[in-house]
């Protein structure tokens, strides 16, 4: 599927954007989801994709272009991406939508004149058991298989986001302990 079509099959959906170069966060999103009975589509950068007509369509990409042409109601920006290529972007989110990022990319994504709910998240709290992640939370630690310590950076912004579907923080961290 092109691009254009993957564009034109989106336009009456609610558009959610992970905006990301970590593969893995995508896979996680889809984890969570999965286990808690939620629809989507989606369209990843590996051209995986997967499309039965529900309401929530999620594009992965790296690609400031393709994240601004998708016109996102819904986008997620994890830590890793560059500063410099959010402007764009900014200006491409629907009014009244979400934005979820990095706090530490506050001072640009205050200057956006488009109106949209920010919400920021600040880096996840992380400690280490053996050769195992713990994820501390306000609910306890949470043992982790995952070994990915880049898309544990992101955890709490990919809480916020599976909030976007009506999942909520309780409802978060199990499916969190068995995502490898």
């Amino acid at each position: 599927m092109t691009f254009s079509e993957i564009l034109q099959y989106s336009t009456s959906k609610t558009r959610v954007v992970l905006y990301t170069s970590q593969f893995s966060i995508a896979k996680l999103v889809f984890h969570v989801l999965d286990f808690s009975g939620k629809e989507y589509d989606f369209f990843l950068m590996n051209g995986e994709n997967r499309f039965s007509n529900h309401d929530f369509v999620i594009l992965e990409t790296d690609d400031a272009e393709k994240a601004k042409d998708f016109e996102p109601n819904i986008i997620l920006i994890s830590e890793e991406i560059n500063s410099d290529d959010l402007v764009s972007v900014l200006e491409k989110i629907t009014p009244g939508g979400v934005l979820i990022y990095p706090e530490n990319k506050e001072v640009l994504i205050e200057k956006a004149e488009n109106y949209f709910r920010k919400l920021p998240f600040s880096p996840t709290e992380i400690g280490k058991s053996d050769d195992n992640f713990i994820l501390h939370t306000d609910m306890g630690n949470i043992p982790l298989i995952s070994k990915e310590e880049d898309l544990l950076k992101n955890i709490n912004g990919i809480q916020l986001l599976c909030q976007q579907f009506g999942v909520m923080e309780e409802d978060f961290y199990e499916p969190m302990m068995t995502f490898e």
